[in-house]
């Protein structure tokens, strides 16, 4: 059986019921490595936690939709201190990376959540170069994004309670489940 096949039934067994451990030891030392089964797996949208925190999603998607529309605004007026047409390409990419995100979160893929996190993160040490300009505004600036990495963070937790930071979880050096 191949990658995709198994995959498919993957998705097939979940979707019929079968609990994520019994589906683990199943596929285990198929045709994809334990640790790739284990993420397919815990990646997976419970539809039961998704129904649960639809309202912190909508919530998550709501910042999200403010941060790409100040990510266009900002953008453009960055943009026309070059000119007209850089000012429109950096106002739609300011705009744009965000409501990609939005789309992941919209629909429950983990690992929007985890590449949201990481590049959040990854951004946090270049906000500080201009405290000795406006050092209220950057301290504000990062309590905002470290706020939202902490929310989106703690909503991927909520969500796939079977993954760790960068893949499936494991205790002892097996993989765990919540079923």
């Amino acid at each position: 059986m191949d990658k995709k096949e198994t995959k498919r039934q993957v998705g097939e067994m979940l979707d019929a019921g079968r609990s994520k451990t019994e589906t683990f030891q199943a596929f285990s030392g198929g045709a994809l490595k334990d640790k790739a089964l284990a993420y397919l797996i815990g990646s997976r949208p419970d539809p039961d936690l998704i129904e649960r925190h639809a309202g912190k999603i909508k919530i998550l998607l709501g910042l999200i939709y403010v941060q790409a529309l100040i990510g266009l605004v900002g953008g453009y007026f960055l943009g026309l201190t070059i000119s007209t047409g850089f000012a429109i390409g950096l106002g739609l990419f300011a705009g744009g990376v965000p409501l990609l995100f939005a789309w992941g979160f919209y629909r429950n893929a983990a690992h929007a959540y985890t590449v949201y996190v990481v590049l959040s993160i990854s951004q946090v040490p270049r906000m500080f170069k201009e405290y000795g300009d406006d050092p209220t505004g950057t301290v504000i600036g990062v309590a905002i994004t470290l706020a939202m990495i902490f929310y989106v963070a703690w909503l991927k937790n909520l969500l796939f309670p079977d993954l760790g930071f960068f893949g499936a979880k494991k205790i002892k050096g097996q993989f765990v489940f919540s079923n």
